[in-house]
């Protein structure tokens, strides 16, 4: 069989504002997404009979729900109808750790799909596909900078920050994303943060207004409640001396950003038992599509 590799990246949530309930049932969001350099591998042939996976790593649901074979049998099924696909997904982005792996999984193997098969979906089609899959997936058919709106699955690119060193603090628990949704407070519709308004507003020339964005997580106090671990975490990073930290998504993992490299080295030191602590850095759209390319192989 002729394999591909391709890399399926990561991304932190530098916002995340509650706005209010959606009519379907659905929270309405306003959130940056940030492509991250943490990634996992998959592996793609065409051969066979139906979509088969072999993984690698801890953590991993089986593989009815594994969104990469979701995303393997929607395309096979709309595109496809006799193709038989094999994956092998090596994990090494943290699972329930709120930076979209699988989420990227799924958007990474509709790519493939449709490059190794003669694109025969429009761009359109693949991210009417993508929604349908998972309200994060369509954000990984774009990467960098982009403000999510509605479900998180309407996107704006946004002006990319230059890259951007930041710490990703991983404790060895996950988040149960529906249950953090559920035991949200009453909500009322919210007006839009300045801090996304001043991002979406008119573009002087200079820098990005990501370089220093520090964003705010409507989740947080939720999942502090929910798993004290987190917030126990979430301590210890500001006692280290972290200028800013945030959740990312809905958790576990937290993103921070300190004056410096040797402050994140020192804090490594400071986390609790268990707790990674490591640097990634942000990756711009054009960076993304160039890590792409370079996967194919």
């Amino acid at each position: 069989m002729d394999w591909t590799e391709h890399r399926s990246p990561a991304k932190v949530n530098l916002h995340l504002q509650v706005v209010g309930r959606r009519p379907d049932g659905y929270h309405e969001l306003r959130t940056v997404f940030q492509t991250i350099d943490l990634e996992d591998r998959i592996e793609l042939a065409l051969g066979g009979r139906g979509v088969e996976i072999e993984c690698r790593g801890a953590g991993l649901p089986f593989a009815e729900e594994n969104l990469a074979v979701r995303a393997a049998r929607l395309f096979a099924s709309r595109w496809a109808p006799r193709l038989g696909i094999r994956l092998r997904l090596d994990k090494r982005i943290p699972v329930g750790g709120g930076l979209g792996g699988g989420s990227s999984n799924a958007a990474t193997v509709l790519l493939a799909l449709r490059e190794r098969c003669g694109f025969p979906a429009t761009r359109e089609e693949l991210w009417e596909a993508a929604r349908s899959l998972g309200a994060d997936v369509p954000y990984f058919l774009l990467g960098g900078a982009a403000l999510g709106i509605g479900r998180g699955d309407e996107l704006v690119p946004l002006p990319e920050p230059p890259l951007s060193r930041l710490w990703l603090a991983v404790p060895p628990l996950a988040i149960d994303t529906g249950r953090v949704f559920r035991s949200l407070p009453g909500l009322t519709e919210a007006p839009l943060a300045p801090s996304i308004r001043r991002l979406l507003g008119p573009q002087r020339r200079g820098p990005s207004p990501l370089g220093d964005f520090l964003g705010h997580n409507d989740l947080q106090a939720t999942v502090f409640r929910l798993y004290p671990d987190v917030a126990t975490v979430y301590d210890s990073l500001v006692a280290a001396g972290a200028c800013w930290v945030s959740l990312s998504g809905s958790g576990a993992c937290l993103v921070a950003r300190f004056r410096g490299v040797r402050a994140g080295e020192l804090a490594r030191k400071a986390m609790p038992p268990g707790v990674e602590l490591r640097p990634v850095f942000t990756l711009s759209r054009r960076a993304w599509l160039e890590r792409w390319r370079e996967g194919r192989g």
